[in-house]
């Protein structure tokens, strides 16, 4: 038996936010309205939403050193997450980024600075990680150590998701990695001029199980390789929308959720669109995440 559900692998970062009236103009000072300082990370959100929702999650990667990249592994750790495979890099300085939400909206505009850590040395308590766990969950954010362990991964049988953005380098090498294929609508957009549905055709064909792209105030949109037939689902509203920041995190790790359980596509998108909308109702990538509870409860009164 799996000691773990899903281990992800990726980038642990630390996300500054400010809450303001509105954006900033050039030579303005402008006092936020609020500000927090929340972990973050694409495949670190993730794992937390899963680990919150009461999945045995762990976490592959490293951090700079100090009490920002300490920050990082020890909100992880406070979700219960495994984090003995998080590598801390003397004299390297952490990932921090700076956002800034605009209050009326919940839009965002966010400098991700990445730090000096570019990359990390796999070791065979990564492996072993890796041997025992059900699922894969990779935001490509260290290109080489993550084709590596993904290589690895697939020879094992393990299930893989990934998480690629329009930046991510060799992303189309993570593309033919992934058993579940969730991406955005920024993505896509340039290859296939925003026809989502030949996306989600090439995908499947590729090698997916699963694939879906998320659309933002569109909702999302997924196919499976055995029906290859399009399911559209909107979002699911919430009021007020404080923050969009970690929701496409949030749906990844809802998603891995529903996989765990067995639920059929619909069902999964569904849930998957209830949490990320929910995380929306709090500032940052972590504060808002619901429980299994919260979240079931909402999905219960949702008709589509």
């Amino acid at each position: 038996m799996n000691k773990f559900d899903v281990t992800g692998i990726g980038g642990a970062t630390v996300d500054h936010l400010n809450v303001v009236d509105k954006f900033p103009e050039k030579d303005l000072k402008t006092i936020p309205i609020r500000s927090s300082l929340q972990g973050g990370g694409q495949a670190a959100n993730a794992i937390a939403c899963l680990a919150r929702l009461g999945a045995k999650t762990a976490m592959i990667g490293t951090v700079g050193e100090g009490p920002i990249g300490q920050f990082a592994i020890d909100t992880l750790k406070d979700e219960g997450v495994e984090t003995g495979c998080m590598v801390v890099q003397e004299d390297k300085a952490p990932a921090l980024s700076s956002i800034i939400v605009e209050e009326h909206t919940g839009s965002r505009t966010i400098i991700a600075d990445r730090g000096e850590v570019k990359d990390f040395a796999i070791n065979d308590d990564m492996y072993e990680l890796l041997d025992n766990t059900r699922m894969i969950h990779s935001d490509a954010h260290f290109p080489d150590q993550n084709v590596e362990l993904l290589k690895y991964a697939r020879e094992k049988g393990v299930k893989i998701c990934v998480d690629a953005e329009p930046h991510t380098p060799h992303s189309e090498k993570f593309v033919e990695y992934a058993d579940y294929l969730i991406v955005s609508r920024k993505f896509v957009e340039d290859k296939f001029n925003k026809d989502y549905e030949k996306a989600l055709y090439e995908y499947v064909d590729l090698g997916a199980e699963i694939a879906v792209v998320t659309l933002g105030k569109y909702g999302a949109i997924g196919m499976t390789k055995d029906d290859k037939t399009c399911l559209s689902i909107p979002i699911f509203d919430v009021e007020p929308v404080v923050d969009t920041t970690g929701a496409g995190d949030a749906f990844h790790g809802a998603f891995l959720y529903g996989m765990l359980q067995g639920w059929d596509l619909k069902k999964n998108m569904m849930f998957s669109n209830v949490v990320s909308g929910l995380k929306c109702k709090k500032i940052g990538g972590r504060l808002g995440l619901p429980t299994l509870q919260e979240a079931l409860d909402a999905l219960e009164t949702w008709k589509i």
